[in-house]
């Protein structure tokens, strides 16, 4: 046999190889707990606190977004994009958030960082978000502060960052604490900064709970904010028409006083 006969045998056979392992990829995708798809799919959704806000009047207004991200990446992990906005869409904070089995009755959430994520407000709007950026490159993760959830019934998945691990400094504490609880209808989020004597320096107090999110229907707002806009508009339109009308009134009732002198 030749050597250049033995070379193309053994080309032939990594393209064998290579397709095999493709193939195997393709057929044997990551395998997720059915309580983690559970809490995620829980977890997606648009969200506002209106509830909240009737109930109590201190509590800020504001509307939450979570929606997964990179779907169509081969990870070992779920990712989602969470951002939280004031009643006139300012951002009050991002967030896109690792998912993934510990053990059998346990699951996490490593909460990740991009660089100038600001500018992203507004993302979860798009059809594939954040596409241009590689999780393994792009994101900084911050695995002190990862979230571990627990299931509480069949009801809830209640989670928290493990406390005084979470330094990043925001807001000047030194350290932060994170909880949140899914239901299938709603989360209750809350952050709370906290001093090196463990003197709480802000965010919601122990009785407080921080913002309860139920899922909205964006169709639904969306269709009430087009009414709305239409009935101000239809308004506008009749009091310029009923000014127009007096207008005209006016210069109607002048020019007759006007012929009578004459």
């Amino acid at each position: 046999m030749t050597y250049a006969t033995k070379m193309k045998k053994y080309l032939l056979l990594l393209v064998l190889l290579g397709l095999s392992f493709t193939q195997t990829s393709q057929a044997n995708p990551p395998k997720f707990s059915k309580d983690l798809k559970t809490l995620t799919t829980w977890f997606a959704g648009h969200y506002n606190n209106a509830t909240q806000a009737r109930r109590d009047t201190t509590a800020q207004k504001a509307f939450a977004y979570v929606v997964p991200i990179w779907e169509n990446l081969v990870t070992d992990a779920l990712w989602f994009y969470e951002e939280i906005t004031d009643d006139k869409q300012q951002v009050i904070s991002q967030r896109i958030y690792r998912f993934a089995d510990v053990n059998a009755v346990q699951w996490e959430a490593v909460i990740y960082e991009l660089p100038d994520i600001q500018r992203h407000a507004g993302e979860w709007q798009k059809p594939m978000p954040f596409e241009e950026y590689d999780p393994e490159v792009d994101l900084t993760g911050m695995s002190e502060c990862t979230i571990i959830f627990n299931k509480k019934g069949d009801t809830k998945y209640t989670g928290a960052s493990i406390r005084k691990e979470c330094r990043y400094g925001k807001l000047n504490a030194f350290y932060v604490m994170t909880s949140i609880d899914i239901y299938e209808e709603k989360i209750v989020r809350a952050d709370r900064g906290f001093e090196h004597d463990h003197t709480q320096m802000w965010g919601p107090t122990p009785e407080q709970k921080g913002f309860e999110f139920k899922k909205i229907d964006m169709k639904e707002v969306e269709a009430r904010a087009k009414e709305k806009a239409d009935a101000e508009a239809a308004k506008a339109k009749a009091k310029e028409k009923a000014l127009a009308k007096k207008e005209a009134d006016r210069a109607k009732a002048e020019a007759k006083k006007a012929a009578k002198k004459k």
